[in-house]
């Protein structure tokens, strides 16, 4: 039972951890991007007509529509550069990226200059209200190889808890962008947030109806599909791994129920030449069996959901979260979860034990009276 209930504890919690870092890297990441993006493909020189972003925006459930502007800068402030990704937006709909609003220090509205992440700051030695030097690199292209350059000064700095994310992205408002690069270039991206996310596959089905050859819709989660392939790539081998943990406890109570029988055999000659029916010894086997699952199976999810309180409560395991994306573990338990290893798991057990109630119910009342 000891065995049985390390098993289930251990199923569960390695599906709570994948569920909560799915969890997590999910809501953090659709805090960093619109919730559906219309890009140009081939750097056509078409556009959007108003005729189209209005349709779009009269969808039902289309929250808002907005342009986006992009530009790969090089920043440079104490000696130290660096390049990054500025994406040009309102700012309202800034505020809707709470994975950089939520975390933004700094950032008054009557101030204008770029929010960075605090990574990059720490790496160029910058704080809020320092000056930077900005170099646009697609300027290279646009004027015969001289950069536009521009000071600026930093208007807030967030710390979203993914590293990566906050070296690379940079964000400002169209006011700021046109004060730092006058006559910029034209926007090619559109951003679309959602009053609902699971109506993103149908809201873009109808948007392509709409776009032109030269304009592809993208979800948030298409954007990403790599980091989402990888965690999907780690689960099913988790799962065979710790389910051989189960395996080895299923395969102990067949053993027990077994060893039990070998040392019982005296007791069940006597009842089967009482007249006590095979069918009968064989419930009573069983019976052993399914209470040993049960017994198992809900301590293993009384002592998960126990470590999963203490785990979300004060965060024992912690975790470098330039690689994980999060400071610390997450464990997200979830009821059909539950539900399925515990259904599954006493049903194994049952089975386990018919195997030894059989062996059980064919022993002979004459033998084994007799070797004894």
């Amino acid at each position: 039972m000891i065995g049985m209930a390390l098993g289930v504890t251990t199923l569960i919690l390695a599906l709570g951890v994948m569920r909560g870092f799915e969890s997590v890297v999910t809501e953090k990441i659709i805090g960093f991007d619109t919730h559906i993006r219309i890009e140009k493909l081939f750097e056509s020189g078409f556009d959007l007509e108003d005729e189209a972003i209005q349709e779009i925006e009269s969808m039902p459930g289309v929250e808002q529509i907005f342009r986006i502007r992009k530009a790969e800068l090089m920043l440079k402030a104490n000696g130290i550069t660096e390049g990054a990704l500025l994406e040009v937006m309102p700012e309202d709909a800034l505020a809707r990226l709470y994975s950089v609003s939520s975390n933004l220090t700094g950032g008054e509205s009557h101030r204008t200059g770029l929010i960075i992440g605090a990574a990059l700051a720490d790496m160029l030695e910058v704080e809020v209200s320092d000056q930077i030097l900005v170099y646009d690199l697609g300027s290279f292209t646009d004027h015969a190889g001289l950069p536009s350059i521009a000071t600026t000064e930093i208007h807030g700095i967030y710390e979203s808890g993914m590293v990566d994310y906050d070296k690379s992205y940079l964000y400002c408002s169209p006011e700021t962008m046109d004060a730092l690069f006058p006559g910029g270039r034209d926007t090619d991206d559109f951003g679309i947030f959602l009053t609902d996310l699971s109506i993103t596959d149908e809201i873009m089905h109808q948007i392509d109806q709409i776009l032109p050859y030269s304009h592809l819709s993208i979800s948030w989660r298409d954007r990403h599909q790599t980091l989402f392939n990888w965690m999907k790539t780690q689960q099913l081998p988790i799962l065979v791994i710790f389910s051989l943990i189960m395996i080895v406890a299923i395969v102990n109570i067949a053993s027990t129920l077994i060893l039990i029988i070998m040392e019982k055999r005296t007791e069940i000659g006597t009842l089967r030449a009482l007249g006590t029916s095979k069918r009968r010894i064989r419930r009573v086997f069983a019976f052993e069996g399914l209470m040993m699952g049960l017994v198992g199976t809900f301590s293993g999810i009384l002592l998960s959901l126990l470590l999963a309180w203490l785990q979300s409560t004060f965060g024992l395991i912690s975790l470098p979260s330039d690689v994980y994306f999060m400071d610390k573990v997450s464990i997200m338990i979830g009821l059909v979860d539950v539900l399925a290893i515990a259904s599954g798991v006493i049903i194994l057990a049952i089975l386990s034990s018919l195997i030894p109630a059989m062996q059980a119910s064919r022993l002979q009342p004459a033998e084994t009276l007799r070797d004894e």
